[in-house]
């Protein structure tokens, strides 16, 4: 069993096949199956979202995900969904921890979970055959959790050692949504308080469970499986038909600072970005990102033709600046995310904040970003692990799943005219910036010219 902090890519994989010696032999799928396919969706009595495509690869791939991640969490239980990630695989009332791990193992399937501020999912993956006879454990593992409170209790020295290796990169954007939304629904951190480690009972989780992993919050959805084989899984998932009120975050602005001390500075900074409500827009900032230099790919090499890269002095130390951008189901961030030498972090943080200022961006930034956003989308399809994220956040976000097809053929359509609107939302919004590290040059938000 294994939990991640939140939901990850892996390479490509590529596969060389042998032809038949008919002239006329089809070609084999690649192993990570075709990108652009036809969606199948069918909605339950009990409001349960449930969508496939028959992606042709080896490996098929099931998640049941719900809306309820750490955004939903209450003032008394931040750090639920947490816990939630780490008891992902404990005993459950038709199976016992032992015999989960030992019947995905022996047939070499893999059972994952996952956690961001709106989801949870929890992923099957294997062939064919090992998804079908492992359905079963999903179900069990995604519904019918039962939090023994010895089991739970065993599991805080975990959480504590993921709360000490968090690397300040990740810190920072943690404490840049705080910032963002004032510790209010998206403002929840995606790791649990050490002051709230002992806090997180086994009724808090059941509470937590019973409120937001409802019908009308889940979707299942699948790639590489039978469709009307996934609609009779859902079928058999007991849960109620509705939960309590979502509430939209709203976006405020404001500054943390966590001085640590050490060698390096990192400073997340961002406005207000685009919500996954309006595709269009949430992708004018997926290009705007790249059009601001979101890192190059190409190893051992800096991108110099994209505005952040020529803020970052010529030194040998690693100084780095990378876009920033996320959309969630009502609002968005957009921005940068600095890694620098303590005494270079304050020139860095005015040059970022002057750009994002700017709200404009050249006619070559824009193509050069549009062409990277287009292979970056392609790229993660291509991956049946990304594709079952972009898919299951889809249907569970927005209750409509949407295909490689669609999305490119919407991208196609934004103009540079679009992409300027987003860069003057950004402009216009009250910035947020959250630091981690030696902040002795730093300067505080109110200090720099907006």
């Amino acid at each position: 069993m294994i939990s991640n902090v939140a939901k990850t890519s892996v390479l490509k994989n590529a596969v060389r096949g042998l032809a038949n010696a008919s002239a006329c032999a089809t070609p084999a799928a690649p192993v990570g199956g075709y990108s652009d396919y036809c969606i199948d969706k069918t909605i339950l009595s009990n409001r349960i979202i449930v969508a496939s495509a028959e992606n042709e690869s080896l490996i098929s791939r099931v998640s049941v995900v719900f809306r309820a991640g750490s955004r939903y969490e209450t003032i008394h239980s931040l750090g639920t969904a947490h816990v939630l990630r780490i008891a992902a695989g404990l005993s459950t009332k038709s199976a016992s921890q032992f015999a989960i791990i030992r019947n995905v193992q022996e047939v070499g399937a893999s059972l994952t979970c996952s956690v961001d501020r709106e989801t949870i999912t929890y992923t099957l993956e294997g062939t064919r055959s090992a998804v079908q006879c492992t359905l079963p454990i999903l179900k069990a593992v995604a519904v019918e959790q039962c939090f023994k409170p010895w089991e739970v209790s065993d599991n805080i020295p975990r959480l504590r050692l993921e709360l000490a290796t968090r690397p300040p990169q990740l810190r920072a954007i943690d404490l840049l949504h705080k910032a963002a939304y004032h510790s209010r629904g998206l403002g929840h951190s995606i790791y649990i308080a050490k002051y709230n480690l002992d806090k997180i009972s086994p009724e808090t989780l059941q509470h937590h469970v019973q409120e937001n992993f409802t019908g009308e919050r889940c979707a299942v959805v699948g790639l590489g499986i039978n469709h009307q084989d996934l609609v009779s899984f859902a079928n058999c998932l007991d849960l109620g038909a509705q939960g309590c009120a979502i509430k939209p975050s709203q976006y405020k602005g404001g500054e943390i600072r966590s001085d640590k001390g050490g060698q390096y500075a990192h400073i997340a900074i961002a406005g207000e970005g685009a919500s996954l409500e309006n595709l269009k827009e949430a992708l004018a900032f997926s290009i705007l990102q790249r059009t601001l230099g979101a890192g190059t790919y190409i190893k051992y090499t800096n991108e110099n033709n994209s505005p952040f890269a020529k803020l970052i002095p010529n030194t040998i130390a690693a100084n780095t600046i990378n876009a920033f951008n996320v959309s969630y189901s009502d609002s968005g961030l957009c921005g940068a995310l600095i890694s620098a030498e303590s005494d270079k972090a304050g020139n860095l943080v005015e040059g970022v904040i002057k750009t994002l200022k700017q709200a404009e961006v050249s006619s070559a930034d824009f193509e050069r970003g549009k062409r990277q956003t287009q292979t970056a989308i392609t790229l993660a399809y291509e991956s049946g692990s990304n594709g079952i994220v972009e898919l299951a956040n889809s249907a569970v976000l927005v209750r409509c799943p949407i295909s490689l097809g669609q999305i490119l053929k919407e991208l196609n359509g934004i103009t540079h005219s679009d992409v300027n609107s987003a860069a003057a939302k950004v402009a216009r919004s009250n910035l947020s910036i959250a630091s981690v590290g030696n902040l002795s040059c730093v300067p505080f938000l109110d200090e720099v010219a907006c």
